[in-house]
């Protein structure tokens, strides 16, 4: 077998043919982050807005039969899945909200694959409750003050004793350096995960981003501290495109929106500047998802239907399961979301 890792430093600025094979590159994607990444969504909802004019136009592509299409061009690895590492085909099943839940990839993967001729795979990488301050932080950030640090040591210690300040760095950067890992072994092994593309090269196409809740959450990083959450993001963009090996890696921001447009303020602000530098220009996206929020979903919750009586269950299931910090865990939501990423990352792969 090739040594897939050798690909990594392959320009994404070329298009690469592999003249044994006779085939193209198969189209690698890495989406990454927290909760919403991992995906709270019902795919039922989906059905309930068949005939709403975003999802009417692309609804049969998602549906075989009764039940959910079965893509045979784009296949799906998630090894940091919680209930224990998933891959196959990409479908319904890949979210953390039962055995069919989806998340940003079933919108992304249905997009992408529409789009590009090429097998394309998606290693999808995310834990619930992981900051950037902290778990994600890119390595080159370095660690926060001493004072920090020691404040950090005597809350925990009143936990645990015996916890040592070599514990409290190791927690830096941890998730960064797990990321990292799941993506190294999961392209070392992707022709036995999937026999499919057994022989064919790869091609590192994008990464898709969808944090934040904790940094915006963290009484330390509210209003103008805020900005340490764009230069910690500027700073994750560089550094993983450096260890990966891929200078140019095309970068989705997917906005952090879980209450809608009234949520839009400071937060989403600093995530969309960490997309302004000039050398960004063309190759990192924000992209918007607070249109997406299903304020009729939010209506039902706020009036408690979701523990009301049978009849209006039976309403708030048909649209939502979840809280607002999980988009109501709104299929809808979660769909749009990662078919807006899709077609944002289209949108910088033809440039």
């Amino acid at each position: 077998m090739k040594n897939p890792l050798r690909y990594l430093a392959f320009s994404l600025a070329l298009t690469f043919f592999d003249p044994v094979s006779g085939a193209d590159p198969v189209k690698v994607f890495i989406l990454t982050g927290q909760s919403n990444m991992e995906g709270k969504g019902l795919p039922t909802h989906l059905d309930t807005y068949k005939e709403d004019p975003l999802i009417a136009d692309t609804y049969g592509m998602l549906k075989d039969g009764d039940g959910w299409a079965v893509r045979d061009d784009v296949w799906i690895n998630y090894p940091s899945k919680a209930q224990g590492a998933k891959h196959g085909p990409l479908t319904a099943g890949y979210g953390t909200k039962g055995e069919d839940s989806i998340g940003p990839e079933f919108g992304f993967g249905h997009v992408v694959g529409e789009a590009i001729d090429a097998p394309v795979l998606i290693i999808k990488v995310a834990w619930g409750g992981k900051s950037i301050g902290v778990d994600y932080r890119p390595p080159t950030a370095g660690l926060p003050a001493d004072e920090v640090l020691k404040e950090l040591l005597t809350k925990a210690q009143k936990k645990k004793p015996e916890t040592t300040m070599k514990e409290i760095k190791a927690r830096y950067g941890h998730y960064y350096r797990e990321l990292l890992r799941h993506t190294k072994e999961s392209l070392e092994g992707y022709e036995d995960l999937f026999p499919e593309l057994k022989g064919r090269d790869f091609e590192l196409a994008g990464l898709v981003w969808h944090q934040g809740f904790n940094d915006k959450v963290n009484s330390k990083m509210r209003a103008t501290q805020y900005k340490e959450y764009t230069e910690l993001l500027i700073q994750f963009i560089k550094d993983i495109r450096r260890d990966l090996e891929a200078p140019d890696l095309p970068f989705v921001i997917g906005e952090l929106s879980t209450g809608g447009i009234p949520s839009r303020g400071d937060f989403q602000a600093a995530q969309e500047a960490a997309a302004k530098p000039s050398e960004f220009a063309g190759n990192v996206a924000f992209v918007l998802t607070a249109e997406y929020y299903d304020t009729a979903a939010h209506e039902l919750y706020e009036k408690n239907y979701w523990k009301g009586t049978d009849e209006q269950k039976a309403q708030w299931q048909a649209v939502g399961n979840d809280r607002p910090y999980h988009y109501l865990g709104s299929g809808k939501t979660y769909y749009l979301k990662g078919k807006a990423f899709g077609e944002a990352m289209l949108e910088m792969l033809n440039e």
